[in-house]
C-alpha cells in the first residue's frame, strides 16, 4: 500500500489541527482573567484612581524590598495625614492613621498592576524629564545674556 503526497499532507493537516486545538484548549484554562472578590476589586478600584490622581507621587522600589509606593504631594508638602498605597508581589496594603488594609491578588492581576504603576511612573519620568530640559534651556539664555551684558560693561568701561 502506497501513500500519496496527498494523503500525507491531509494526514499532517489533521495532525497539525489536534495539536491546535489542544493548544487553545490549554490556552483558554490558563489564561482567563482572575476573578476578584468584591473587596479585591474595591482594593484595585482605590489603587487605580490614586495611580493616576496627579495629587499623587509614585515612587519606585525602596531598596531589596521591592516594594513601590503612592504617596500624596500634600503629604510631601505639609507632612497632612493622607491616605498610602504600598504595592508587593501580589498585594496591596492601603493605609492611612485610621486603617490599615491588606489584600492579596492573584498573580496575573498582581502582574497586571504592577505593569500599570511602571508605566505611570514612566510618563511621570517624561514629563519631568521634558521639564527639567526645557528649564535648562531657560536657564542657558538667561546665563547667556548676563554673560553678555558683564562683557558689554566691561568693554564700556574700558576693562579688560
Amino acid at each position: 500500500m502506497e501513500t500519496t503526497i496527498i494523503e500525507a499532507s491531509e494526514d499532517k493537516n489533521i495532525f497539525i489541527k489536534i495539536i491546535n486545538g489542544f493548544l487553545k484548549f490549554f490556552k483558554n484554562i490558563f489564561n482567563k482573567d482572575d476573578i476578584l472578590t468584591p473587596a479585591q476589586q474595591l482594593a484595585f478600584d482605590i489603587f487605580k484612581i490614586c495611580l493616576y490622581d496627579n495629587n499623587n507621587i509614585r515612587y519606585l522600589d525602596a531598596g531589596l524590598s521591592y516594594k513601590k509606593y503612592i504617596v500624596t504631594k500634600q503629604y510631601i508638602l505639609d507632612g497632612d495625614i493622607s491616605t498610602f498605597i504600598v504595592l508587593e508581589t501580589c498585594k496591596i496594603t492601603i493605609v492611612n492613621h485610621q486603617y490599615r488594609y491588606s489584600m492579596t491578588f492573584p498573580e496575573k492581576t498582581s502582574t497586571i498592576i504592577n505593569r500599570m504603576f511602571n508605566d505611570k511612573v514612566i510618563e511621570d519620568r517624561k514629563i519631568m524629564e521634558e521639564e527639567i530640559l526645557s528649564n535648562i534651556n531657560q536657564s542657558l539664555e538667561i546665563v547667556l545674556s548676563q554673560f553678555k551684558e558683564k562683557l558689554q560693561a566691561k568693554e564700556f568701561f574700558g576693562e579688560e
